[in-house]
């Protein structure tokens, strides 16, 4: 299982404040909407929804919605859950953490080759150019949602926020690879006068 940082609770909290929710509901949601910023896992989800009945945060029940042919468990945000979350939101965010492997592999490129590097940065332009598509599709969705009892209206700003780093993902590599291709160059030139 992957270390809890303890907002797990908050991420629930936040997804039951805007409708009840299922274990497997949450876990999609989080591959739609948060995907670019926040990951979690059903080993992390299961126990944190749990917790949050234990502490009088939320409340279970069955759920009519069936799935491999075995009653679902509803969660529903309670009003001392409500209150969790709106002490949460008042609290300043901490300081993000980046990690990205691709940038570690450009860092230590000089004990590679120029063409490793650029097919990791051409795989890595497509994956970002994937998920400006699957963002794109996730923004139609919330826009063709919005009115039916939900206002998308911050749900698309997260989407936007992740169309702009992919952007910026892609504009980053596509620059490192000329870098790349230049210095490459000039290394061919240095060791073949």
């Amino acid at each position: 299982m992957k270390e809890n940082t303890g907002k797990s609770k908050y991420v629930m909290l936040g997804m039951l404040a805007r409708v009840p929710l299922t274990g497997y509901m949450i876990k999609k949601w989080l591959e739609n909407e948060y995907s670019h910023f926040w990951q979690e896992s059903y080993g992390q989800i299961y126990p944190t929804l749990k917790k949050l009945v234990e502490e009088g945060l939320a409340v279970s029940s069955e759920s009519s919605e069936r799935r491999n042919g075995r009653g679902q468990i509803l969660y529903t945000i309670t009003e001392a859950g409500k209150k969790e979350l709106s002490d949460w939101l008042l609290k300043e965010p901490e300081i993000e953490k980046l990690r990205y492997e691709i940038l570690l592999k450009i860092s230590f490129g000089d004990n590679t080759t120029k063409d490793v590097l650029l097919g990791h940065l051409d795989e890595f332009i497509q994956r970002n150019e994937k998920l400006i598509k699957d963002m794109n599709g996730y923004i139609e969705e919330i826009e063709g949602a919005s009115g039916q009892d939900f206002d998308g209206s911050y749900s698309k700003l997260t989407a936007l926020c992740g169309i702009h780093i992919y952007n910026a993902m892609i504009a980053w590599a596509i620059e490192a690879k000329g870098i790349i291709a230049a210095k490459g160059e000039k290394d061919h030139e240095a060791k073949n006068p």
